[in-house]
């Protein structure tokens, strides 16, 4: 006769085997994420130059403290404060290609609003109103920070940081000792590290009020063990190859003029636009959804939300942190004007849940980067993203001579870093390495203005334009055929070089 342990081990095997219905809303909500990125293809922008700088972590052992990929600021000093997630670019690269790496950017995003949703369930207690409300409003609002990166590999650690603390909160500071160790990771991979500390400050600060409302002026209003782990946190930013110059890079950033001014995600989000409407629609529903509920928000809740609502309104590329710390709040106030869930609530047919996880999981197959080229149209089943200059790029490699000094479009300045690193690079998106005044030659030239003083002032020999973004200057070199040769061209991209040119 089985044992009793047998048995139970036999009922908790048969248990996990149907799946029910709340199980079915988890596992399409994280198969949905994954599906997001397993699907976009990768754009030719930043993902480029991280790459190559990655390649020469792998190669020489070393760290580029100086420029080593244009003509035009060649050997001045740039802070590569994301070297540890472009090393694990390149080691993936090196490993499984480009197939790997959408993998992993898939199974980041999915880990990171996987530990969201887990915090908002805790929060709710509620699954089926923490998806809906993660599929419908958090995703929407975060899907332009979705590229690949090193602020999308750092998702997971502003997740974890917001856990760690709203446990805190609830009473549960044994897992404080996560802060440092995740922002040893944090400092080396992007500049946002700079907002754990703020979760930190504004969770102490949100608790100290309402203890000292609780308690009055008695002991253990102030928490010594959260102010203990944040020291250590703020120590383990130290913990990277430039030490406390790091901070420094982040002042210098958040200060450049050609940052703030000329790139679109550091510029406020408007209404004319589909990611600028999705923001301020967000906004309008969390605030109706507080204004609404039936119990008052956490005051800790309110200072995170207010204080990354208005990094939100500084800078586009600060809404998707609004998304992860406004989620639960807005779940939280959402559970209130629902009824209570019955005690034994409909959890589906365990056969037609299994189907349900099978199908999605077969979803994921197909738009797996090793599948979806071979069964999905060019447009959904590509791995570039339009716009990549792949075939103009070997063309210009397979010039008899090659242009010196190439003026491009920016973002053919990141593939050509990686995919031709012996052609020196006018601009790339490396905006706070070029000068301000650069950055304005670049837009007038690619305009068409002052065509023959920027030439000369820059001593360009070749150009490799896009079709769609510098029109008015392809019009005009077109227009002279007795001063530049067409060597190549396709829909998106044309390669010239210029005639008569003493080398």
């Amino acid at each position: 006769m089985p044992s009793t342990s047998t048995l139970e081990s036999v009922s908790e095997q048969q248990t996990r085997l149907r799946p029910t219905l709340d199980q079915v809303y988890i596992a399409a909500a994280l198969m949905l994420i994954a599906l997001r990125p397993l699907l976009t293809p990768i754009p030719p922008h930043d993902f480029w130059w991280h790459m190559a700088n990655g390649r020469i972590i792998v190669e020489s052992g070393t760290i580029p403290q100086v420029d080593l990929f244009s003509y035009t600021r060649a050997g001045e000093p740039f802070f590569n404060q994301g070297w540890l997630a472009q090393l694990l670019m390149a080691l993936l690269h090196r490993i499984g290609g480009l197939p790997l790496i959408i993998v992993v950017q898939a199974l980041v995003l999915t880990l990171a609003y996987g530990i969201l949703l887990r915090l908002c369930i805790l929060r709710t207690n509620r699954v089926r109103l923490s998806v809906a409300i993660l599929l419908l409003a958090t995703l929407p609002l975060s899907f332009d920070n979705w590229t690949v990166r090193p602020q999308t590999y750092v998702f997971p650690l502003f997740a974890g940081y917001l856990t760690v603390l709203t446990e805190y909160r609830l009473g549960m500071a044994r897992r404080l000792w996560l802060l440092p160790i995740l922002m040893a990771l944090w400092v080396n991979m992007h500049g946002s590290f700079v907002l754990g500390f703020a979760l930190i400050g504004l969770v102490f600060t949100g608790e100290a009020i309402r203890r000292w409302r609780e308690r009055g002026l008695s002991p253990g209003v102030i928490d010594t063990s959260l102010i203990g782990w944040g020291a250590a946190a703020a120590l383990a930013t130290l913990l990277n190859p430039r030490g406390v110059e790091v901070l420094g890079y982040v002042t210098n950033l958040i200060g450049s003029s050609q940052v703030t001014e000329l790139v679109t995600e550091w510029s406020p989000p408007t209404i004319r636009d589909i990611n600028g409407a999705i923001f301020f629609l967000f906004v309008i529903v969390t605030a109706l959804v507080m204004i609404y509920a039936r119990s008052k928000p956490d005051l800790t809740d309110l200072l995170l939300v207010g204080a990354f609502l208005w990094l939100a309104l500084g800078a586009t590329r600060n809404i998707v942190w609004l998304g992860f710390v406004a989620t639960p709040l807005l779940a939280t106030q959402a559970a209130t004007l629902l009824p209570p869930p019955p005690p034994r609530r409909f959890q589906g047919v365990p056969a037609m849940n299994a189907a349900l996880i099978g199908l999605l999981a077969t979803l994921l197959l197909i738009g797996s980067p090793w599948v979806k080229p071979a069964l999905l149209p060019p447009e959904v089943g590509a791995l570039l993203a339009k716009g990549t200059p792949v075939e103009a790029t070997r063309a210009l490699q397979n010039l008899p001579q090659r242009p010196q000094r190439l003026f491009h479009a920016m973002s053919y300045g990141s593939y050509l870093i990686w995919a031709a690193p012996e052609q020196k690079v006018f601009i790339d998106p490396r905006i706070e390495l070029y000068p301000y005044d650069q950055w304005r030659d670049y837009i007038l030239l690619g305009q068409g203005v002052d065509v023959e003083a920027l030439l000369a002032k820059y001593a360009i020999d070749g150009m490799m334009l896009s079709v769609e973004e510098q029109k008015p200057l392809l019009e005009y070199v077109r227009s002279r055929p007795d001063r530049w040769r067409e060597a190549y061209a396709d829909e998106e991209t044309v390669v010239l070089v210029a005639l008569n040119v003493q080398r």
